[in-house]
């Protein structure tokens, strides 16, 4: 097929791609460069440097390579950077997803798979959490997030011939198997590569908050490995094949907390603990650990890599691309 790739140039974007054109797949990589990079492009596929609030470009894209599914992963998506610029944060996620939404119907492309998030949950009771569980998400990205699937499902009313899967994330973690992809930022906001920047620049470490309500008071998280959630998006645009729908968390059913991550990290990468504690940063939850039973039934999807491969091959690949 012909697979769009809006946020190609990112992290999880770039992984995707490659796992896509291993695949046999035509990729048109769709990214502004804002937070991706040029690096992060696989050369067997085509680039378009824009941005999804960029409707005219859009359409253009999708006529120019005959597109005939959408992968949607660009976003903002730094959660304490959504609480102090929320207005951003719906410029670019909500009129982005619309703008991708009408373009898709004006060009007659029928398959989106969606990035979703476990954030649209927010400080949920009762864990593990399900697909039905309440969404009441705590900050403006989670809000934005929701907002997208409503709107990717009011779109399956209007256009009967629209098909979709949301794929909500829980903590995506680690580099491609190949090490050519990974997280690339040099200031990143994801648990795992700041504790690999702290080895490799050799700089104490912060936990973000002790006061969670969890067995040793930090953020508990489901974390999934970046490998696995692009094979989950390559079985998703498969899976609509023969379904109209569906909505997937995607995580281990295993929780960490940071500090647990943080000691596992000393151990298999060899190194001496030097960390302290921060405030919690706002609009976090104590805990979001997921069920991905619905995922295993209907895509067939189980992830195969552990908290230790995302750790091993995360250091590896920003000691030799920071």
């Amino acid at each position: 097929m012909n697979v769009l790739i809006t946020g190609g140039a990112g992290y999880i974007g770039s992984v995707t791609a490659e796992l896509f054109l291993n695949n046999k797949h035509n990729v048109i990589i769709y990214d502004d460069l804002s937070t991706g990079f040029l690096k992060l492009v696989d050369k067997r596929a085509k680039f378009v440097k824009s941005s999804i609030l960029n409707y005219k470009k859009l359409v253009e894209t999708f006529k120019k390579y005959k597109v005939q599914a959408v992968v949607h992963l660009a976003a903002k998506i730094v959660v304490p950077e959504s609480v102090a610029k929320p207005f951003e944060y719906f410029q670019t996620n909500v009129n982005g997803t619309m703008n991708i939404l009408k373009a898709m119907n004006e060009c007659k492309v029928n398959k989106i798979i969606f990035a979703s998030s476990a954030a649209i949950y927010g400080n949920v009771k009762k864990v593990p959490i399900s697909e039905d569980s309440p969404k009441n998400p705590i900050n403006p990205y989670g809000q934005t997030k929701l907002i997208d699937e409503m709107l990717i499902k009011n779109n399956a009313v209007i256009n009967s011939n629209f098909k979709y899967v949301n794929l909500r994330f829980f903590n995506v973690a680690g580099a491609s198997d190949s090490g050519k992809y990974g997280m690339l930022k040099q200031k990143p906001s994801l648990l795992i590569p700041c504790i690999s920047d702290s080895f490799i620049k050799n700089t104490q470490f912060f936990i973000y908050g002790n006061s969670y309500k969890t067995i040793d008071k930090t953020a508990l998280r489901d974390y999934i490995d970046v490998n696995d959630v692009a094979n989950a998006i390559l079985l998703s645009i498969k899976y609509l094949d023969k379904n109209k729908y569906g909505t997937f968390n995607l995580g281990t059913n295993k929780g960490c907390t940071v500090k647990q991550v943080y000691d596992i990290a000393v151990k298999v990468l060899n190194m001496k603990p030097n960390f302290c504690y921060n405030p919690n940063r706002p609009g976090d939850p104590d805990k979001l650990l997921t069920t991905n039973k619905l995922a295993k039934t209907k895509l067939k999807w189980s992830p195969t890599h552990s908290i230790k491969d995302m750790i091993v091959s995360d250091f590896k690949f920003r000691k030799s691309n920071i």
